[in-house]
């Protein structure tokens, strides 16, 4: 076993940090119903924290296109401005909060990703798949795997190929800044 040593809080703050979920076997709820809980909880817990304010370089990445946050937004937004249940009206929007994190594409669905592309924008998103992995299952409709994502992105009409260049090169380059030392 790995043992972290820990670091003072001034060299995390700029770190990048990836929140994937571990595996859970339970009566209560699949597998991939675990994922996307898990990193539903992770997003909205971040955002009612301090962790931004104290820490504005930290870069986060929620695996799974973050949960199911990016489709319960207008929930999200009403819970942040109510002030009955614990919100200011003169609060920041939460789409601008969600920008704070990055997202990965590992979604299975186009509809899903087109979605979360035009929420947080291309710029927030990493290419990811999980391909093999659990979502190879062949999509009878179109005959590829739930999780080729390479081509749905590819064929995705509103992206510009910056975009795309983006979400498969460049935002990767972006969280992860010191890739530089280790790529031509």
């Amino acid at each position: 076993m790995r043992t972290v040593k820990p670091r003072p809080a001034h060299q995390a703050a700029s770190e990048s940090i990836h929140i994937h979920s571990a595996g859970c076997y339970s009566d209560r709820e699949t597998y991939s119903e675990h994922f996307v809980t898990e990193e539903s909880i992770a997003i909205l817990a971040m955002l009612r924290s301090e962790v931004f304010t104290d820490f504005p370089s930290l870069r986060v990445m929620i695996s799974h296109g973050g949960g199911s946050v990016p489709y319960q937004v207008g929930r999200w937004q009403a819970e942040v401005l109510h002030p009955g249940l614990g919100g200011n009206p003169d609060s920041e929007r939460f789409e601008t909060s969600l920008r704070r994190f990055w997202f990965d594409t590992v979604l299975h669905y186009p509809p899903s990703l087109e979605l979360l592309l035009k929420l947080v924008g291309p710029d927030r998103v990493l290419f990811g798949t999980e391909k093999p992995g659990s979502g190879s299952a062949p999509n009878p409709e179109t005959g590829l795997d739930f999780d080729d994502i390479k081509p749905v992105i590819e064929g995705f009409d509103f992206l510009t190929d910056a975009d795309r260049k983006a979400v498969f090169e460049d935002n990767a380059r972006a969280f992860f800044p010191g890739l530089k030392n280790h790529l031509a």
